[in-house]
C-alpha cells in the first residue's frame, strides 16, 4: 500500500514537472493563450485530485 501511494505521488510529480515546463509554455500557451494556460491548470489539478482520491478508497476498501 505505502509503496503504491509513493510511487503515485512521484506519477503526479513527474506529470505536473513536464506540464509545467514544456507543454504549458511550449504548446499550450502560444498557441491558446490565458485560456488554454487556465484550462492546462484545471485539468492538471483534476486529475491530481483524483488519483489522490484512490489512494484513500484504497485505504477504505482495506480496512473492512
Amino acid at each position: 500500500m505505502k509503496n503504491k501511494a509513493i510511487w503515485r505521488i512521484l506519477g503526479i510529480g513527474i506529470f505536473h514537472t513536464i506540464l509545467y515546463l514544456y507543454i504549458v509554455p511550449f504548446i499550450i500557451y502560444p498557441r491558446f493563450g490565458k485560456i488554454g494556460l487556465q484550462f492546462a491548470v484545471f485539468v492538471a489539478i483534476t486529475i491530481s485530485i483524483a488519483v489522490l482520491g484512490t489512494i484513500f478508497i484504497e485505504k477504505k476498501n482495506k480496512r473492512r
